[in-house]
């Protein structure tokens, strides 16, 4: 009996070692895909700056959606690109991320949301369009361990850098890219 009291202590010491330790495990994954999530949104922003249409096609899932406002849901990842070959082709994008992106991991998939500024300037004639835009995203792991948008859920958010009433400003932006 003696021998049992004993080792009780030192198996309590040790399972709390395991799950402490299975908790900096899961810590450090979590960490490592928000910071791949992140990764994907600069490389998202990076190819929409550089007018890459192929590669910013690379951070959608095969299975994505898109929702804009005032539109039928677009699915799958053909229909996305039908979506954005005709802004690629006619406005030179500049996309500025506002702030960091909040992102939650919760298994296979996480949450981000954010904000950024899209400047958008025709290739041929026409007004420059500045687009104020609030996202958020369910993101999914691949089965190669990436991160790819999932479903991209997007608002536009009345021009910040505008000194102008809420109606105008808002009227602006119904104004198709």
């Amino acid at each position: 009996m003696k021998k049992l009291i004993l080792n009780f202590p030192v198996l309590l010491f040790m399972i709390g070692i395991f799950f402490s330790c299975s908790q900096n495990k899961k810590e450090k994954e979590v960490e490592a895909d928000i910071a791949a999530i992140n990764e994907l949104y600069n490389n998202y922003i990076q190819c929409v700056n550089t007018d890459d249409l192929d590669n910013f096609m690379s951070t959608w899932a095969d299975d994505a959606i898109r929702m804009e406002p005032g539109t039928p849901k677009i699915v799958g990842k053909e229909n996305i690109r039908a979506r954005f070959e005709p802004i690629f082709e006619q406005f030179t994008n500049k996309m500025v991320l506002i702030g960091e992106p909040k992102v939650q991991v919760s298994g296979d998939m996480a949450f981000g949301y954010g904000e950024v500024t899209l400047t958008s300037t025709p290739k041929e004639e026409g007004p420059v369009r500045q687009t104020d835009i609030k996202w958020l995203d369910c993101l999914k792991k691949q089965a190669d361990g990436s991160w790819k948008v999932y479903i991209d859920c997007i608002n536009f958010h009345p021009t910040w850098s505008k000194d102008s009433i809420p109606s105008e400003m808002m009227e602006e932006q119904k104004k198709p890219y």
